[in-house]
């Protein structure tokens, strides 16, 4: 029997060859659901038309890509690539949308885009009307391929970091009128960690008098990318710094911890980065696992999930969308990016008591089974792409109905 296909692409290259395992793990997951999955990985050695052509020759019940390159992209013709795919087309896309500006700008018919972030649906909702649907969509995760064994007492964090610092020259090379609004765009953000950042812009445009239409709007957040990278590493900096003034040990693995210093240098080890599939088995064998990822303020990491799939106990910022949907102390432990003080107390009691560890992990996990497996979300962005095909034969046959009656 001829089994029904998709299409998974990883198009660009991301941190840690994140794409390539996410579309390698959607893709086998469909392969597991009986389904025939085509994975293609492009190349940066191979003529990009050579690999974009043969995908157009087969139809899908949904093609998926993260971060997509295809968005931008045209045919000799003028037209679209999204729209000469035979298959609905879902961008995943795994930061904040301001980073993907050329790409949501396009008025290509068959964009729908997957975010991790409530506050990110409804920043694309609102300022990319020629997206067909967004919908929010947190990653899923795997357990680590080989069994590891808890080792030691220290906190874990899997992450990049860059030196604060080194963020605010870019901000301050900025034009000025640009470098003043981000600098008070950074101090709202770091006075209100949980205010999504194009809430923050807004504020500071209200304050000032301003009004800026939707499409710049969107224009002026992308010019605007430092502010995100400078909380996000802002936070992580006071974080360690938090936990290594308590003599708490951290362990951090990632690209940049290198130019990381602190007066507790004692209590910190780093390592380089690994690939993806390597960090699983990095997270198995942790006590406790940090999440500071101030620029999710409405969604989960993909690190949550990895934690709980791994039964280790993950201590990340609370925000709305993880309180509706896990218990504090139950499933994950929440702490607040203002209140150094309590989150370094939570983390020095969940190190020290083996018995309240255990318990919340065997619980994540299981909530890990029921619902954050890469086949739950290869079958909710099934379900998304059928509803997709549904909105467009409706739309077709609203217009053929107006032509006929014409």
């Amino acid at each position: 029997m001829k089994r029904d296909r998709v299409l998974i692409i990883c198009s660009r290259d991301i941190c840690y060859s994140s794409g390539n395992f996410f579309a390698s793990r959607l893709a086998a997951a469909y392969e597991e659901l009986g389904y025939e999955a085509r994975l293609c990985e492009f190349s940066k050695d191979r003529d990009i038309d050579a690999q974009l052509e043969p995908l157009l020759a087969q139809r899908y019940r949904v093609i998926v890509d993260f971060n997509s390159m295809l968005p931008r992209m045209v045919m000799e013709d003028g037209s679209y690539y999204l729209d000469h795919l035979q298959g609905p087309f879902f961008d995943y896309i795994l930061d904040h949308p301001l980073f993907h500006y050329t790409g949501l700008t396009c008025r290509a018919g068959n964009l729908h885009v997957l975010v991790v972030d409530e506050s990110h649906r409804r920043y694309v909702a609102s300022y990319y009307p020629t997206v067909q649907s967004v919908h929010t969509l947190p990653l899923g995760a795997c357990e680590a391929f080989v069994p590891a064994q808890k080792e030691g007492r220290y906190v874990l964090f899997m992450g990049t970091y860059e030196e604060p610092d080194n963020i605010m020259d870019i901000v301050d090379r900025s034009p000025a009128d640009a470098a003043g609004v981000m600098r008070e765009l950074i101090e709202c953000r770091i006075a209100e960690p949980k205010l999504p950042m194009e809430e923050a812009y807004r504020k500071i445009l209200e304050r000032r008098g301003e009004q800026v239409p939707p499409e710049q709007f969107a224009l002026q957040m992308n010019g605007m990318y430092a502010v995100d990278a400078y909380v996000r590493d802002y936070f992580r900096k006071k974080v360690v710094d938090a936990l290594l003034a308590r003599q708490i040990p951290v362990k951090a693995v990632g690209e940049g911890w290198y130019k990381y210093h602190a007066k507790e240098e004692r209590f910190f080890t780093s390592e380089k980065a690994v690939t993806f599939a390597l960090s699983f088995q990095r997270i198995a064998r942790a006590p406790l696992l940090l999440n500071v990822t101030p620029f999710f303020p409405q969604g989960m990491h993909d690190r949550v999930v990895a934690g709980m799939a791994n039964r280790t106990v993950v201590m990340t910022e609370e925000n709305d969308y993880l309180r509706g949907a896990f218990g504090d102390q139950r499933e994950l432990c929440f702490y607040d990016l203002t209140d150094m003080t309590s989150m370094c107390e939570r983390a020095e009691a969940l190190l020290g008591d083996t018995l309240m560890r255990r318990e919340i992990e065997e619980r994540a996990y299981r909530i890990f089974l029921q619902g954050h497996t890469w086949r739950h979300r290869a079958l909710t962005i099934l379900s998304l792409a059928e509803m997709a095909e549904r909105e467009r034969e409706s739309m077709a046959n609203r217009s053929r109905d107006v032509c006929m009656r014409k």
